[in-house]
């Protein structure tokens, strides 16, 4: 950074490389990685010599992306932190909440059957007092409402889940993450195996159908989106006559054996977001035990008189009175959660199809190439190779001693058309002391 400040902004690797003494290719990482974090640009001469531009305020960028990647990851943490406390908590509160509730209201109608006035019976609601009739045989108790246990009739065959009841009840509220986590390695391993594919040589517009590059962005006139594709696969640019860049990778154009080349997709599909994969029952179980929460719950919050009446003459609606609001307002996230999720991943897959559109947008247009592109791709064959080492050209092995290994040397073909032709030689200079003889 220093260097490159000194040098007056726009440097090329011979200057980075002799102002502060770093190996060639320790200077061209470098100076690749400080172009990538800090906006830093490419210039082409017309000599096809490569210089970086960055920008004045260059320090001020990378320490301000330096704090976001700190917060972001601060952010990442605590709202992990926050995710799993609510994963646990919630799918045991459903069971807490169900059973408190469920006591409350056997509590409440056991200390009203006590009662001996009438018209104090009427106030409370007798309706009230007879659900739990409603109660008794709830899906929370008994499976077979789901499950058909004693139906007497076959049933169809249900979908096998790795979930517990816990892990399901997580799922139904909070998803099951981002289906996409390991979109950088997946998108990296594409471009990495396009370049082999294309004998280590490609041009830039080959790879955005592996990127989020809009139409119309300016990374596209300065091809700066290649930056971290070259710092990543140790690439160097390769400037034509005509100006034309393409990007070699000399370290891919080398294999260890021939392999049968397979099919790369043309385009990266990033996969759309699912609400959860928990099996058809498991929601059905979930939702269900939530609506049955949040009906108990409404049922008690409505009767929130009648516990306070009763509260004095009982330690359990005592200690429930002031829970009631808790419980009515869990019992109400319990099923608003995962409504407003719902609508989230409607926003979310939204912007997935976008970008998979762009990239398949991309993808049309290297059908139809430009005469630009096709310039670079005749440019590029000049470059394309592929190398494989074989096993029979190992000069050394590190798992043998050094006074193991084999010379290879013997085995070239001018040594043994000499060691031939010395045979003969040898022959007729035991011949002579014979004949002497």
């Amino acid at each position: 950074m220093d260097a490159v400040e000194q040098l007056g902004l726009r440097v090329t690797l011979g200057d980075i490389a002799s102002s502060t003494g770093l190996a060639l290719e320790e200077a061209k990482q470098e100076l690749l990685q400080l172009a990538q974090k800090a906006g830093g640009h490419l210039q082409v001469s017309r000599q096809g010599e490569i210089a970086y531009v960055f920008p004045p305020d260059f320090r001020d960028i990378l320490k301000r992306k330096e704090q976001q990647d700190r917060l972001a990851v601060l952010r990442r943490k605590l709202w992990g932190g926050f995710l799993y406390g609510l994963r646990i908590s919630f799918g045991i509160l459903l069971v807490v909440s169900i059973i408190l509730i469920t006591l409350a209201l056997m509590a409440l109608q056991m200390a009203s059957s006590r009662e001996e006035d009438n018209r104090s019976r009427s106030r409370g609601g007798g309706g009230f007092f007879y659900f739990p009739d409603l109660w008794v045989g709830n899906p929370f108790w008994s499976p077979y409402p789901y499950y058909g246990g004693y139906s007497g009739r076959a049933q169809p065959r249900r979908e096998k889940s790795e979930m517990n009841f816990l892990e399901a009840v997580y799922s139904f509220l909070f998803g099951d993450g981002d289906p996409n986590a390991n979109l950088e390695e997946e998108r990296y391993a594409l471009i990495g195996q396009l370049i082999r594919a294309n004998g280590g040589v490609i041009a830039a517009e080959q790879v955005l159908p592996y990127l989020d590059v809009e139409p119309g962005s300016p990374a596209l006139e300065y091809e700066d989106y290649m930056l971290p594709i070259l710092l990543k696969f140790d690439g160097q640019p390769e400037v034509s006559e005509d100006g034309d860049i393409v990007y070699r990778f000399p370290e891919l154009q080398v294999a260890a054996s021939e392999r049968r080349s397979k099919k790369i997709p043309e385009v990266l599909q990033e996969r759309p977001w699912v609400f959860s994969r928990a099996t058809p029952e498991q929601l059905t179980l979930a939702g269900g035990l939530g609506v049955l929460n949040f009906f108990l719950a409404a049922i008690l919050y409505g009767a929130r008189e009648e516990v306070a009446a009763a509260a004095g003459s009982n330690a359990f609606l005592a200690f429930i009175y002031p829970l009631i609001g808790f419980l009515f307002l869990y019992g109400t996230l319990f099923l608003a959660v995962p409504g407003v999720r719902w609508l989230t991943l409607q926003f979310r897959n939204q912007g997935v199809e976008r970008r998979n559109r762009i990239r398949r947008f991309w993808q049309e247009r290297l059908k139809r190439p430009s005469e630009v592109l096709l310039r670079k791709l005749d440019f590029a064959r000049r470059f394309r190779r592929q190398e494989v080492v074989q096993e029979a050209d190992t000069i050394y092995s590190t798992d043998r001693d050094l006074i193991e290994q084999r010379d290879y040397r013997l085995d070239e073909p001018a040594f043994r058309q000499l060691l031939q032709q010395e045979q003969p030689l040898a022959t007729e200079s035991e011949e002579v002391p014979r004949r002497r003889l």
